[in-house]
């Protein structure tokens, strides 16, 4: 696996960096800590004294980049695999994506700041455009996680389902997970208002579908080392994910953000951003 760490300092990339415990070792795991630093909005100020204090302002954050980075490198545990520390001036989301792109990472792995819609403004800012734009999979970090044990897989499609294993088959975790593999089928209003129309007895042969889809993940899932099981729900799928994540409370949750259809990319684009923003279960977002 190659890893991109994207650390700032903040209490979550810290737990980012301490995540890596439960990941497997890296063929190659960069750490990156992106400077940004602020113009000097002072218009008054003559332009020699502005340019010195632009330049002291610069250095001291370069040099306490330079500590996040260090402090990042001593908290990964024993045998984290080739590590590469690096320092870039800009702005942390675009580079952080361009590097992901350029380095051909297979998986992003940083923290993320607050819960909610009000404070999208911080979360957002890299986070979730990261999450949103990036080509290569991502884990956005929300509590302290030293093991991966119980991991919630929701899909929708057979395309999830295909990449998510795909993903698995790559080792990412040091130990066998215990896993769940979700299916809702969204048969209640206002997702499928039909769903009401539906006979009873069709609506168990469905979900008789919907469980039978989940097992050929689970099988699949099992030849790798895992523990799995299938189940599936009727509902609304957002409500259903985030239901279930405060019930069984995972250590992880693992989804693929889109699918292939128009349709797809809206309906699991919208549950993707629905769930990110309404549980504080960790969150890893597969691509192919």
């Amino acid at each position: 696996m190659k890893y991109l760490l994207a650390v700032d300092g903040s209490d979550q990339s810290l737990d980012a960096t301490r995540a890596f415990e439960a990941l497997s070792p890296a063929e190659n795991l960069k750490i990156l800590n992106v400077v940004n630093v602020p113009g000097i909005p002072y218009p008054a100020m003559g332009a020699g004294v502005a340019k010195d204090l632009a330049m002291t302002v610069e250095q001291a954050m370069k040099e306490e980049g330079e500590r996040v980075l260090d402090q990042a490198a001593s908290l990964l545990p024993l045998h984290p695999g080739s590590v590469f520390k690096q320092l870039e001036m800009g702005k942390p989301g675009e580079l952080i994506l361009r590097m992901a792109e350029d380095d051909k990472v297979d998986l992003v792995v940083m923290g993320a700041r607050g819960l909610g819609r009000i404070k999208e403004q911080i979360f957002g800012s890299v986070s979730h455009r990261v999450m949103t734009h990036a080509h290569c999979s991502t884990f956005l970090v929300k509590q302290p996680i030293r093991k991966i044990n119980k991991v919630l897989v929701p899909i929708e499609a057979q395309e999830d389902a295909d990449a998510i294993l795909n993903f698995f088959k790559k080792a990412p975790f040091r130990e066998p997970c215990t896993i769940t593999v979700l299916h809702v089928m969204p048969l209640v209003d206002p997702v499928w208002p039909v769903g009401a129309m539906i006979p009873q007895e069709f609506r168990k042969e469905m979900m008789s579908y919907a469980e039978k889809f989940t097992q050929v993940l689970c099988l699949e899932l099992e030849k790798l080392g895992h523990q799995a099981k299938g189940m599936a729900l009727e509902g609304a799928p957002s409500f259903k994910i985030v239901d279930e994540v405060n019930k069984t409370k995972p250590d992880l949750l693992v989804m693929r953000p889109q699918s292939h259809s128009a349709v797809g990319r809206f309906f699991l684009g919208s549950v993707t951003h629905s769930v990110v923003h309404h549980t504080d279960c960790s969150l890893l977002l597969v691509r192919e």
